[in-house]
């Protein structure tokens, strides 16, 4: 396991013995022999060697870089001298670089930057990490990326034929959304996106340029400027791709990408939307190959697990899950339906819109211009004979009552509720008017939901927080931390991937009692946790004592609360 901390003692003579040989012998510095031997991290070294020259140590991590002060040093110096432009205050610009004594590296630095210059130590990998983020992506990875572009390319060729070039009569902006450098472009886009797990690519347009943006793991994070004169182009482009009308520029529209690359099946809903300084194109990234994690995969602690797997198999009853959007709560219930997906079953579904497609049930989507609401498509599916049915989402009394009239009459039916809690669940059906004891003449279960970002596995290293942390949690002080100090893998983020933490109110007789009788939402709460009820934060806790997440990351999603 990796040390967190430094001190002199943290490699034995005997460690150094072997990398001042393996040095020689190499003819490679030092510093960068003990790194590779595993005997010490790079950030470790720097933040000893900071210490030791008096120059301070940075996470560079931390810092949003100014594009203005990105522009006073080129790629390449950057690349070549391994630094990075933190910010200039007056006449001095503060770089960030492993080695603050190279005082030719900086003399160079000096001249190109035309001012003072002055020097902080930090990781050499987060910092190549981070040119590569914000000058552009680093040479190996853009060698995937333009190869990946490639193949995008052809099965877009492949896939939309010669008839697919939009519906506008502006042949000029059609020439240019068709030239070969801006498909190049658009392709490396989404290519990059895809290497890089993200689930969105937002296009925006600022009064000076366009900012391309990727959200991973719930996050956006800046990887693109576009000069003005590209915006149009691009947008076209991609507007071409979905099938929309390249001269509608003052509505909003929805379309859809699909393109078959290495064997995965990629579907792309584009979205756009007039804004001030044009149009703002969101791109949603379903990898379909992924498919539907198991329940044992979700985040489910044991207990828990055995739990909601005993709940989803009753026949008859309601279940609801609660969460904000982006909680992971439709995943998690697809994870449920997918176990229960037999021929001996008629599963069937009202969505807006279809997220995940499973073959053997039945999915209609909303269409709200066509007149097809939850309530209206639940009327006419409990006229198909089914046996679990799910509701995309319960908004009003009638949609409520609805369901809970099929689940009175034999029917499992599943929906979500945005509420902060499980318990919430009762209060905002009471609140859309659905009396007590229909409530508890159903419900079988209500559970909340957050996703929390996973440490990643190849930069996880133990820590020791702030003292005050173990007395505000009440923990025990031998509580073991972990975190991710950032790496290529993870983008010099430190988590890599998200896992949802749960709290489950398993709604037995003496809960139905008190929703009966109308009871208040913290006698509920108080009685689920005397049977056994995790909070959020409670499992939140066991996954950060579990080494998956951290502590920053589980306050983080409480906190928003």
């Amino acid at each position: 396991m990796k040390q967190a901390m430094v001190d002199e003692n943290l490699i034995t003579t005997e460690k150094l013995k072997i990398a001042m040989t393996t040095a020689d012998r190499e003819n490679e510095p030092l510093s960068k022999t003990l790194v590779n031997l595993g005997f010490i991290t790079d950030e470790n070294l720097v933040k000893f060697i900071g210490e030791k020259i008096n120059i301070p140590y940075v996470n560079v991590n931390n810092y949003t870089l100014d594009r203005d002060v990105l522009e006073l040093i080129p790629h390449k110096i950057a690349n070549r001298y391994n630094i990075l432009p933190l910010f200039k205050i007056e006449d001095t610009l503060t770089i960030a670089m492993p080695n603050p004594h190279d005082i030719f590296s900086i003399d160079d630095i000096r001249r190109v930057a035309k001012c003072k210059v002055e020097s902080v130590i930090a990781s050499e990998s987060k910092i190549k990490t981070l040119i590569d983020r914000w000058y552009g992506m680093g040479g190996a990875k853009q060698e995937l990326i333009d190869q990946l572009a490639d193949e995008l390319k052809k099965a877009e060729e492949q896939t939309i034929g010669a008839q697919y070039v939009g519906k506008a009569a502006d042949a000029m902006v059609r020439r240019e959304a068709e030239a070969a450098p801006i498909i190049k472009l658009v392709h490396s886009y989404i290519a990059q996106a895809i290497l890089e797990d993200a689930s969105d690519i937002h296009f925006g347009p600022k009064s000076e340029f366009m900012m391309i943006r990727f959200r991973i793991d719930g996050f956006l994070y800046e990887r693109h400027h576009v000069s003005l004169k590209l915006i149009l182009p691009i947008i076209s482009r991609i507007k071409i791709m979905s099938d929309l009308d390249i001269s509608k520029k003052k509505i909003p529209q929805d379309g859809r990408i699909h393109m078959m690359v290495r064997g995965r099946s990629i579907d792309i809903r584009t979205s756009t939307l007039p804004s001030m300084y044009g149009e703002n194109v969101v791109l949603r990234i379903l990898d379909k190959s992924k498919g539907i994690p198991t329940l044992s995969e979700i985040g489910f602690s044991n207990d828990d697990l055995i739990a909601f797997k005993k709940i989803i198999k009753i026949p008859s009853g309601m279940i609801l899950a609660t969460g904000t959007t982006g909680s992971g709560k439709t995943t998690t219930i697809f994870s449920g339906i997918n176990s229960m997906n037999t021929l001996d079953k008629n599963i069937m579904t009202i969505e807006d819109p279809i997220e995940y497609e499973i073959e053997g049930i039945v999915q209609s989507q909303i269409d709200h211009f066509g007149g097809v609401t939850f309530e209206s498509a639940l009327k006419s599916i409990l006229r198909q004979d089914p046996d679990i049915i799910y509701v995309g989402e319960i908004r009003d009394k009638e949609t409520a009552e609805l369901s809970i009239r099929a689940a009175l009459t034999g029917h499992l039916v599943i929906s979500t509720l945005h509420t902060s809690s499980a318990v919430g669940a009762i209060t905002r059906l009471r609140d859309i008017g659905v009396s007590s004891r229909l409530i508890g003449s159903v419900l079988n279960c209500a559970f909340g939901q957050r996703l929390v970002r996973k440490i990643c596995p190849r930069c996880k290293l133990e820590y020791r927080p702030d003292e005050s942390l173990f007395k505000n949690l009440r923990l025990p002080s031998d509580t073991i931390f972990h975190k991710g100090e950032g790496c290529e893998a993870c983008g010099g983020i430190g988590y890599k991937g998200r896992i949802g933490i749960f709290e489950i109110l398993n709604v037995e007789k003496n809960i139905t009692k008190l929703i009966n009788n109308n009871t208040s939402e913290i006698e509920i709460n108080e009685t689920g946790r005397k049977q056994g009820m995790k909070t959020l934060f409670e499992d939140g806790l066991l996954k950060v004592k579990k080494g998956i997440t951290t502590i920053e990351e589980v306050l983080r999603v409480i906190e928003e609360e």
